[in-house]
């Protein structure tokens, strides 16, 4: 029994996902660990655009992480995260069929990996390969025809249903199954580790095909469990080690299904010399529907915000999956539609973005902030596309009605073209101002603000019913706004929770946000955002990366999963005019001049003709890797406003680093006796920040 200890990781990986380059790098990385005896083996799967990878050996739990930190800051994959490995014991048939099972992993992984590095290209024989390999697999165990037929029909009924090709298409197709499936894999020339791969495959079926012999298969301690049952999980692992999605898995499953069991398909058994099979004969005959590729991209979204922790309302959940973000996109790709991004929709005539579908981390946040229940009468600020106002439609139910507005005739028209297109008939879109409301149909249970606002309006206040929600994402002197929830409680309303969440802003009314964005450098790769509310001069600011920098310290470490957020609070709420982004690229950085703290640039505290910009350096202490807070100024004050942020950065570790802040918001006569650790006054509101 293998007494193995794996240490478990989760990769993000880039758009394009396991590349040759970012394959090639892994598989070094982990080859030469494996050389210096820190690791003795790995597995991987590819699932949900991401990649699991397990590692066991005697230094794993430290040279996996270093080795994944690298790959991030080479920019090999996007992110990565420590978890806890579950294996799959009795889906395998006891500890014995694990022990196979791992054997196999590690065995595919390392031969996935050498194939793709070699190959320069991705993995476009994948499919043939997969079907060339599970009947490997299927022989090693012994499985005659029939058997063989039902494990693929195993496989079939845990993916998504697909529709099968019809007529010469569908014979087409279940020829270059049939041929792939009766094929000697050992024949077949598909580059490096491929031979590795094969023997791997029969090996595991005649191991598993041994423990079910020896009555040694079992889930449980006394339930017996079949050969064909756990060979159909294997399959369905390697499946996913292959990076086949799930709807390529079922039309796989689907067509070998048909070939054994159809009899229009007219097959036998396979024969010794049956004939070597060419690996791009069948790339070009299984092609899922538009409809079934959206279904998985979205379930695949909705999995990796599950992954990533954002999304964890089962009701929320089940909106994303029923509401198809595609239909508000006409025109745009569904890899980039149910991508995790925002896609703008509209843009001024300076080219800058003014409306948006919002990123679905975003989105999911704020409605599960919102937490909309069936039969509400539910206002939304932001139009747009109408996706967010559908999701909410969704959450209220058919007894419940939805409001969105939006300050332009165009996204109007097309917002209500695109709930019709999806069928969805309680929602209204309406042309408006967001921060005046819409009091004709008002109250409203709950009202929310998927648009940037400089203000809480007290307008939006009162149209909310007793016991009412308002979330709003809220700028705070410059910094990035905050989506805030909040509830009444007297005279005052009080925050129930609080979330980063940067949006497009309010125009043209009442609770208007609008920016100014100054460049710093003359090629325009460093720019300031700015807003009315703090002192800024632009057109002094814009000599201020003339003077040089004066840099400064702060003994304030971060370490990996520490966020910087409630600092970038903490010093809008205590410097004198707050703070600013700062998005650099350009020679200024790729030179050393500016050395901005994030790869898209900083945030910078502002007084006048001066900047302050956070940077860091890194580090290794008893604890490990660190990154120490630092402050650059530039411009005429530079030392005091670098050193007075430095002081600010230092406060808030001291004394208030593991506090979250409680906001209180209140209009009218009871603003002027509001009053916390820090106080904002905007418009027709008072803001209150404590720290506890």
């Amino acid at each position: 029994m293998e007494t193995t200890t794996w240490i478990h990781t989760t990769l993000t990986l880039g758009p394009h996902g396991l590349t040759p380059t970012s394959a090639n790098a892994v598989s070094a990385a982990l080859e030469s660990a494996i050389e210096d005896g820190d690791l003795t083996r790995f597995h991987f799967l590819r699932k949900d655009s991401g990649m699991r990878l397990r590692a066991a050996g005697p230094k794993a739990a430290d040279r996996l992480p270093s080795i994944l930190d690298t790959l991030a800051n080479q920019d090999l994959i996007a992110a990565w995260r420590p978890g806890v490995y579950e294996p799959e014991v009795e889906a395998f048939g006891g500890s014995a069929g694990m022990d196979a099972a791992h054997d196999l992993f590690c065995a595919d992984s390392r031969t996935i990996l050498i194939g793709l590095a070699a190959e320069h290209a991705s993995g476009p024989r994948a499919r043939e390969a997969a079907v060339l390999l599970l009947s490997t697999l299927l022989r090693g165990a012994r499985l005659d025809w029939y058997e063989i037929g039902d494990v693929w029909s195993r496989i079939a009924a845990e993916r998504p249903p697909v529709t099968a090709p019809e007529g010469a298409r569908l014979a087409r197709s279940c020829a270059a199954v049939q041929s792939l499936m009766h094929a000697d894999a050992t024949q077949v020339k598909a580059g490096p580790g491929w031979d590795a791969r094969v023997q791997a495959f029969a090996k595991a079926g005649a191991r598993v095909r041994a423990l079910a012999d020896d009555g040694d298969l079992s889930r449980g301690q006394t339930r017996q469990v079949g050969l064909r049952a756990v060979l159909a999980h294997h399959a369905i692992f390697a499946l996913n080690r292959a990076g086949l999605s799930g709807v390529h898995q079922a039309a796989l499953a689907l067509l070998a299904k048909t070939v054994v069991f159809s009899p229009a398909s007219n097959v036998s058994a396979p024969d010794a010399d049956a004939p070597t099979a060419s690996l791009v004969q069948m790339e070009s005959t299984i092609t899922p529907t538009a409809a079934d590729q959206a279904s998985e991209l979205r379930a695949t979204l909705v999995q990796n915000l599950k992954d990533a922790d954002v999304l964890y309302d089962p009701r929320t959940a089940e909106a994303f999956l029923a509401v198809e973000r595609h239909k508000f996109l006409p025109g745009v790709d569904l890899a980039t539609a149910y991508a995790d991004d925002a896609v703008t929709v509209k843009t001024a005539d300076t080219g800058i973005a003014i409306s948006a579908i919002s990123q679905p981390t975003i989105v999911a946040t704020m409605l599960q902030q919102l937490d909309a229940q069936p039969g509400e009468r539910i206002l939304e600020a932001g139009a747009a596309t109408g996706y967010n106002a559908a999701l909410i439609g969704n959450l209220v139910g058919p007894n419940g009605h939805v409001w969105t507005i939006d300050v332009d005739q165009d996204l109007i028209d097309g917002a209500n073209a695109h709930l019709a297109a999806a069928g969805v008939g309680n929602v209204t879109a309406v042309l408006g101002d967001g921060g005046a409301g819409l009091p004709a149909y008002g109250p409203y249970d709950r009202i929310i603000f998927t648009v940037g606002a400089g203000n809480v309006p007290a307008a939006i206040l009162d149209q909310l019913a007793p016991g009412g929600r308002l979330v709003i994402p809220v700028r705070i002197r410059g910094g990035v706004s905050r989506a805030i929830a909040l509830q009444r409680d007297g005279d005052q309303w009080v925050s129930v929770s609080s979330e980063m969440a940067t949006f497009m802003p309010l125009r043209k009314g009442i609770a208007d946000d609008e920016r100014v964005i100054t460049a710093l450098s003359e090629d325009g790769g460093v720019t300031l955002h700015t807003y009315a509310e703090q002192n800024v001069d632009t057109t002094a600011i814009t000599k201020a990366l003339d003077y040089l920098g004066y840099e400064v310290f702060t003994g304030v470490k971060f370490r990996k999963g520490t966020t910087w957020e409630w600092l970038n609070l903490w010093l809008t709420c205590a410097l004198p005019s707050g703070i600013s982004r700062m998005p650099t690229s350009g020679p200024l950085v790729e030179s050393g001049k500016i050395r901005p703290q994030f790869p898209w640039g900083s945030m910078a505290a502002v007084e006048a003709d001066t900047i302050a910009y956070l940077s860091m350096r890194e580090g290794q202490d008893e604890s490990g890797r660190f990154w120490e807070a630092a402050v650059i100024g530039h411009g005429a004050n530079a030392a005091a406003l670098a050193e007075a942020t430095g002081e600010q950065i230092r406060a808030w570790s001291e004394g208030h680093r593991d506090t979250v802040p409680t906001f209180r918001v209140a209009t009218g006569p009871s603003r002027e006796t509001l009053r916390g650790r820090f106080t904002v006054d905007k418009p027709g509101s008072r803001i209150a920040l404590d720290w506890a």
